[in-house]
């Protein structure tokens, strides 16, 4: 399976509420997946929100402008720029969209959510489409944060009203620790491998 096609499944099998785990490693390059497949081919369907953890979404869509031929690159800005939205979660910058939640960095549940939640609750309340939640730098704030960033980010779908929306998860599974990996394909029904030498489908 190639990874154009991962669109297709999360468009036509994901519900809300569900979480999709898009896992790869380190040497697989994200940036093109997540600029020039994932957000084009969602971004007419979806309202997409970037949860975006130290500033990775920003590392990886400078990446990938910089390989962008020159007449494509006005078309990229003016299909993507301002038409996704972000919550930036800790350090790091932010360029390509406008930031509608700027939250400190936290590994405490309840603070995380009290911070978290009044993003969340503009987004769903201006929608007019579903709404899908895309998460980078996940597997850095899982790395850092160890067993307390796990249960913040388990609990939090617990609390959260997670029927109003849809999450993509790209996990770093290099990076991320294995038991952190191992409790998101757990709570994930759609769990994809992404790589240099294909696509797998690990569950679904």
């Amino acid at each position: 399976m190639k990874p154009k096609y991962i669109d297709k499944m999360i468009v036509d099998k994901i519900k809300n509420g569900d979480v999709v785990v898009i896992e790869y490693p380190s040497t697989f390059p994200v940036h093109e997946f997540l600029w020039d497949e994932l957000i084009p081919t969602l971004i007419d369907e979806f309202e997409i929100v970037i949860d975006d953890f130290f500033g990775i979404g920003d590392v990886l869509f400078r990446t990938f402008l910089r390989r962008v031929p020159p007449k494509e690159y006005s078309e990229i800005m003016e299909r993507i720029i301002g038409k996704v939205k972000v919550i930036k979660i800790g350090p790091g910058k932010v360029s390509y969209s406008n930031v509608i939640e700027e939250i400190p960095l936290t590994y405490d549940l309840s603070e995380f959510i009290k911070l978290y939640y009044p993003g969340i609750r503009e987004v769903i309340a201006k929608a007019s489409r579903r709404v899908i939640f895309i998460t980078v730098g996940l597997a850095e704030y899982l790395y850092f944060g160890g067993d307390n960033a796990l249960q913040t980010i388990l609990l939090s779908r617990s609390i959260l009203p997670i029927e109003d929306w849809t999450s993509v998860y790209l996990v770093n599974v290099n990076l991320a620790p294995e038991k952190s990996i191992a409790a998101l394909e757990e709570i994930s029904p759609l769990v994809i491998y992404l790589s240099e030498k294909g696509t797998l489908v690990k569950k679904e």
